[in-house]
């Protein structure tokens, strides 16, 4: 049996490939599958099945894309799929190549959750794919399904943990689908995306914590905001995404349509650094940095699949957030535009007003303009900044309209100040934004 991992960075979620005796089979699997398919043609192998752990609310599958190409697609019976597939319970086993995926009910981050034991040519566990159950360091979110039922997914997601590390050797590798920069991830998370159940003894507070009450603290702690897309994403996996076969490319567009296109209302995304959008940006724009966040600020800003338009630095860039977006269910990237091609035009550039730290709590001293903190309502509760305003950038479309008159000072981190900032300069308003430092240091600097 041979395992290789795959992971979408911008979603900070991991596939697998599991390989033996010529076929094989993908766990999890992303919505662009080329990936895949290219590791199997390198190993000679042909993906026989797709083993999905739970309705995904983070992505769209790409089971039904290798469908297309002759997989069998697994997923737990209870997620009642609408498409074509083998529904699998607690203790059921696939066989392919001489090696088992053995089902285990992990319900705790969705009701029907399912893990896969991996046993291996000599009958030997040699892992699990643990989905969003057991993550590096952490376990699922249980509260994606709503309040009415967080109690009751918290306790099974403490009861799965346990009953995972138990089906599982010491030495046994834990291999979740969730992991740092996900969204699905609860508080925690390590940068490493699989290894021993034995650190995980030591270290995963599902199981190092002594009690459910403890655990129950700390999963709940501080919790995070839901993406816009996730409510999009389980409905469609359930019915199954359409099939494109290849994700789409955007096409190389002209200065005069992305105007064209702003005029029209659709949503143009400035993808490159802060620093440079602040130095120049195209009017109207949105600024949200390429980093492992794009997507969910992305879904924050602009409604699910709308079109949209890029400014990137090359054709690289583009096509690589459009396959990003393209897994989120974002299908209509209009076009994209070289940020250098709109300057060569000689046509009019935006610039932005920075301030620093220092500047942001001198503004607050004197109270001569409102600062507005844009940070998530749990780092606000965490960590207050005594004379702003609070204003989420994930609930921005809520207090856009009503942002005070006059000039405002806009602080966060300087990824999501420069978000805001950029929202606020698109409807006139005279905005300074903090591009470096964040909150911490403005309250260093008072």
């Amino acid at each position: 049996m041979e395992i290789e991992q795959f992971v979408a960075e911008g979603l900070g979620d991991a596939s697998y490939l599991v390989s033996a005796g010529g076929l094989a089979a993908v766990v999890d699997p992303q919505r662009d599958i080329r990936p895949f398919v290219a590791a199997a043609a390198a190993r000679n192998v042909r993906i026989s099945f797709v083993f999905e752990t739970h309705v995904h609310n983070d992505y769209l599958s790409g089971g039904r894309e290798l469908a297309a190409l002759g997989a069998q697609v697994v997923a737990p019976r209870a997620a009642n799929l609408e498409f074509p597939h083998l529904g699998i319970s607690d203790a059921e086993e696939i066989s392919f190549g001489g090696v088992t995926l053995r089902g285990m009910a992990a319900p705790g981050h969705t009701y029907e959750h399912t893990a896969y034991l991996a046993v291996d040519e000599r009958g030997e566990t040699r892992g699990a794919f643990t989905g969003g159950a057991l993550l590096m360091a952490a376990a699922g979110r249980s509260d994606l399904l709503g309040p009415d039922h967080t109690e009751e997914l918290l306790r099974l997601q403490w009861e799965t943990a346990h009953r995972l590390r138990h089906a599982l050797p010491p030495e046994g590798a834990v291999m979740p689908t969730h992991g740092a920069g996900s969204f699905c991830s609860s508080a925690g998370a390590c940068s490493e995306r699989m290894g021993p159940a034995s650190v995980e003894d030591l270290r995963n507070p599902a199981l190092a914590s002594q009690s459910y009450e403890a655990f129950r603290a700390i999963q709940l702690a501080s919790p995070s905001p839901i993406p816009g897309y996730y409510q999009y994403m389980g409905p469609i996996n359930r019915r199954g995404p359409a099939v494109f076969g290849q994700p789409p490319q955007p096409a190389l567009i002209a200065a005069d349509t992305i105007e064209r296109l702003r005029a029209e209302g659709v949503a143009v995304i400035d993808a490159r650094r802060r620093i440079d959008f602040a130095s120049g940006y195209v009017p109207g724009s949105i600024a949200i940095e390429d980093d492992g966040s794009l997507l969910a600020y992305t879904s924050w800003i602009v409604p699910f699949n709308a079109p949209l338009a890029l400014i990137t630095y090359d054709q690289a860039q583009a096509d690589r957030l459009a396959v990003d977006l393209f897994r989120i269910g974002y299908e209509r990237v209009r076009g994209y535009l070289p940020f250098a091609a709109w300057g060569a035009g000689g046509r009019q550039t935006g610039t932005v007003e920075r301030v620093r730290p220092a500047e942001v709590a001198g503004a607050l001293a004197s109270n001569d303009r409102p600062v507005l903190d844009v940070r998530f309502s749990n780092e606000q509760d965490a960590l207050p900044l005594p004379g702003s305003l609070r204003r989420p950038i994930d609930q921005i479309h809520t207090w856009i309209a009503d942002a005070p008159d006059g000039a405002v000072l806009v602080c966060a981190s300087g990824y999501r100040a420069t978000i805001a900032a950029s929202l606020l300069l698109a409807r006139g308003r005279n905005v300074q934004v903090c591009v470096d430092g964040g909150v911490a240091d403005v309250l260093t600097a008072t």
